[in-house]
């Protein structure tokens, strides 16, 4: 009953209170009833027979009576139900609107309801679609909703809540998102609330220097641990143990944090770490990679995942936004292929609906999870939108719907803002990127074959295979989700795993292709799929090629240790050179046990270690630091026997990716290398240039602990005895 009560009492505060004032609460109302009133006209012209008004005061009468019961009852079915069961709080309000639209028939004499309670079921459905999407156009953002605005009182009351004039951080990633292109889109009259800070001076625009490999695991490692040592790629092999590690698998990921992390991650201070592959050492993990398995971690029945869906229209406007968008996709990609645009990719089924899922629902989601812990006063949050960057690797890094996507993150950040307004402490804002792409037709389309293939020809056509090219990268945020959702307690459980039996392995969910194709030894050997990790098959295979992006690293089964150009050479001769000179090949690098580190290039080959070329320099195209990259790919455990970078064209600044993706990262060339850097105008960029991942975690701390005078690491219980 105290909860009850507390909940009415909250609603009276929330509306004598208004944070924009009672003119403002005036307006809205006023502007809400008209929103309804239009919606409800639109529903009753699109179910004529099924709901029925007799004049136009029917519909301010019904939207009047709709708008009072929510006011009246809706907080009650939140004090029961919210927090406990989010299935329970959807049907619960599906329900209670289906109620409260067949009410109407008796109670408005004006309106008639003459389709029974099932009918008002799906008249409820429809308004509340139709109003939510004339709200947006209105400006009724969710931001600012009545609900929602509840919802954050209530939980800016709770116990554990940190009300403090210390300024806390919340570091937003755009995955994917380059220096580059942020400022084509900057020039565009694009991203309005980034653009705005840059302009205004309020924040300043800077990049830094992804080093190999360029891909999100590297990249998050570096900037959250401080370390990305051991991470020779997307995923990579193990010779010693005969496995395959892949970052975005939760058993792996799980195993990669236990290497690089010393407890004094960049959210160790108490940080809340949302939608990435590592928690930084946060308290605090949703939807993350590593943690899937913690069942004492996760969205389970946590507030935030119940917020999502507090407003009775909220996921109304999912589904229809989530269709809205499958739809948006197939057009796109009609048009590319009508209009003849070049690069692209087939975008068939399923990815419409991983790009719905990414772009709509995980995005809301982790906004809402964002806005949860500032009201908490949680001290530094990081997050990662994974949108932009998997919209542009089928579409390309600067079309028209992976821009629009970079839109929509920026309106979230524009909510952020908003919502940090009534945080119980202030909040300073950085974003950044891990990494950029670059576009290309792929290594494939380009020459009819696919690297492995190409290897196995060279080694004379008989040799069996391992290959771990297929797109997976893009799965992980969806994976994610669905594993925490399916751990946590309840019906909204038991519906995630009935959803994803088949595709659950040990726990964790697997969605997406298969990741690995083994093609036996012989000289009609074809590939076919492995069930999961390498280890079932490719141990026993000649050799293993896994890519990321524009990078490949080649492993030769015939040793555990890593094989020199010599023995390379002495075991299968000829294949070095041959590979080298590929057209699709833009420089090999290999050690070799005379020479040093070389790195071959068609018409030449520049000796890192002795710091001389022969021939043409094959580094030369792809920039400064081309050379610091390819020693710090060399110093990695586990990196290839040879490891491959496709040809750059500095012309158009298109690579050939091994995967299939035609916005590409993880080696050189082009934009994927310049990430960007958002920061405060006010701080101090001292450690520029940024040259690796873990330097932007250096330079985030400096301003951490100088600027907002945070620390790092847990307290030792034993030192405060």
């Amino acid at each position: 009953m105290s909860r009850v009560i507390g909940f009415y009492r909250t609603q009276v505060d929330l509306l004598w209170h208004w944070r924009m004032g009672p003119g403002a609460l005036a307006r809205r109302v006023v502007v809400s009833l008209i929103a309804g009133i239009l919606a409800f006209n639109i529903t009753a012209w699109l179910l004529p027979g099924w709901l029925t008004i007799n004049h136009f005061g029917g519909a301010l009468a019904a939207v009047v009576f709709l708008s009072a019961l929510n006011l009246l009852v809706r907080p009650l079915l939140l004090a029961l139900v919210a927090g406990r069961s989010v299935i329970a709080l959807v049907v619960l309000t599906f329900l209670f609107q289906a109620l409260a639209i067949w009410l109407l028939g008796p109670l408005v004499d004006s309106v008639t309801v003459s389709s029974g309670f099932v009918g008002a079921l799906v008249i409820s459905f429809v308004f509340g679609g139709i109003a939510g999407a004339i709200g947006v156009l209105f400006g009724l953002n969710d931001e600012d909703s009545y609900y929602g605005a509840l919802v954050r009182t209530l939980a800016g009351r709770r116990s554990d809540v940190i009300h403090t004039d210390q300024p806390g951080l919340v570091i937003l990633q755009i995955d994917g998102l380059s220096h580059d292109v942020l400022l084509h889109s900057l020039r565009a009259g694009r991203i309005p609330t980034m653009a705005h800070w840059i302009r205004s001076g309020s924040h300043r625009l800077g990049h830094w220097q992804a080093l190999l490999p360029s891909t999100t695991p590297a990249s998050q490692a570096g900037i959250l641990h401080g370390n990305n040592d051991g991470i020779p790629n997307f995923r990579w092999w193990e010779k010693k143990t005969g496995q395959l590690l892949v970052a975005n698998h939760p058993e792996d990921a799980t195993v990669i944090e236990s290497r690089i992390s010393n407890g004094e991650g960049l959210l160790s201070n108490g940080g809340a770490s949302i939608s990435n592959i590592f928690t930084g050492d946060a308290d605090r993990a949703f939807m993350v990679m590593s943690t899937i398995k913690v069942k004492t971690r996760g969205l389970g029945e946590s507030d935030a995942f119940a917020w999502f869906f507090v407003s009775p229209y909220n996921y109304v406007n999912m589904i229809a936004r989530f269709a809205a968008e499958v739809v948006k996709e197939y057009i796109q990609a009609w048009r590319q292929i009508r209009n003849g645009i070049e690069p692209r990719l087939h975008r068939g089924f399923p990815y419409p609906f991983v790009r719905a899922a990414t772009n709509v629902a995980l995005r809301s989601l982790g906004t809402s999870l964002i806005t949860q812990e500032m009201v908490r006063g949680t001290p530094v949050i990081y997050m990662d939108y994974t949108d932009y960057d998997e919209i542009a690797h089928h579409s390309g890094p600067e079309r028209p719907e992976s821009l629009d996507a970079l839109d929509g993150v920026d309106r979230e950040l524009k909510t952020l803002l908003k919502a940090s307004e009534t945080a119980p402490r202030p909040y300073r804002f950085v974003v950044l990127a891990d990494h950029g792409q670059s576009l290309g037709a792929t290594f494939l389309q380009r020459y009819g074959v696919t690297l492995q293939s190409v290897v196995r020809s060279l080694m004379g056509g008989t040799a069996s295979v391992a290959a771990a090219t297929a797109e997976v990268e893009g799965w992980g945020p969806l994976n994610t989700f669905l594993g925490e959702a399916s751990q946590a307690k309840g019906v909204t459980a038991s519906l995630a795993r009935a959803f994803t039996r088949s595709n659950r392995r040990e726990g964790a969910v697997s969605m997406g292709p298969q990741e690995t194709e083994v093609t036996p030894a012989g000289p009609a050997g074809a590939a076919a799929p492995v069930d999961g990790t390498a280890d079932e098959g490719s141990a026993k295979t000649d050799l293993v090629v896994v890519a990321g992006g524009n990078l490949s690293l080649i492993y030769f089964n015939a040793s555990d240790e890593r094989m020199t150009l010599e023995q390379i050479n002495e075991l299968h001769p000829g294949l070095i050179e041959a590979l080298a000179n590929h057209p699709g090949v833009g420089l090999l690098l290999v050690r070799s046990a005379a020479n040093g580190l070389l790195c071959v290039g068609h018409t030449g080959i520049r000796y890192l270690d002795q710091g001389r070329a022969e021939g043409e320099d094959p580094l030369t195209v792809y920039g400064e630091y081309a050379a610091e990259a390819l020693q710090r790919l060399d110093s990695i455990e586990h990196v290839g026997d040879l490891a491959l970078v496709s040809f750059y064209d500095p012309e158009t600044q298109e690579i050939a990716a091994f995967e299939e993706l035609i916005g590409g990262h993880g080696g050189l060339g082009g934009a994927q290398t310049r990430p960007f850097l958002l920061y405060p105008a006010d701080w101090d960029l001292d450690l520029a240039p940024l040259i690796g991942a873990p330097m932007v975690y250096q330079q985030l701390r400096r301003w951490m602990e100088g600027e907002m005078g945070m620390t790092f690491g847990k307290p030792d219980p034993q030192a405060e005895a």
